[in-house]
């Protein structure tokens, strides 16, 4: 029996600074904020990449109060696809991400490594032809 259809929605961050973090993705990626909540429990934005609709959305959360969001080994990092990783990469790090791996040509994909200034992991991708 095959599984009830389902697709990627959306994957969320918790961040200790819900400002900080929708600031950097803004700036460093081209986010955008399109929605949100404010719980007596917690905040969360709502972001997306202008044009990419139906694409998964991004989720930033913050506890209240705020509790322990140090990022440990258990995940992997957020992938993005950039038609130019150099420029991407180079922007990011303007805007405050540290360089984990400098654009790589791995055999078809370049690829590249950074961390947000919250400790999330960002892999860009680009795509060669």
């Amino acid at each position: 029996m095959a599984p009830p259809a389902a697709r990627l929605a959306f994957f969320k961050l918790n961040v200790a600074d819900l400002a900080e973090a929708r600031s950097f993705w803004e700036r460093a990626f081209g986010f955008a904020l399109v929605g949100g909540y404010d719980m007596p429990e917690f905040a969360e934005d709502i972001m997306s990449i202008p044009g990419e609709d139906g694409a998964p959305q991004l989720m930033l959360v913050q506890s209240k109060p705020a509790g322990d969001v140090s990022v440990g080994p258990g995940h992997g990092p957020i992938g993005l696809v950039c038609p130019d990783i150099a420029a991407s990469f180079a922007h990011a790090l303007d805007e405050g991400a540290s360089a984990l791996m400098q654009p790589t040509d791995v055999g078809g994909v370049i690829v590249a490594m950074l961390t947000s200034p919250q400790g999330h992991q960002i892999e860009l991708v680009q795509i060669l032809d």
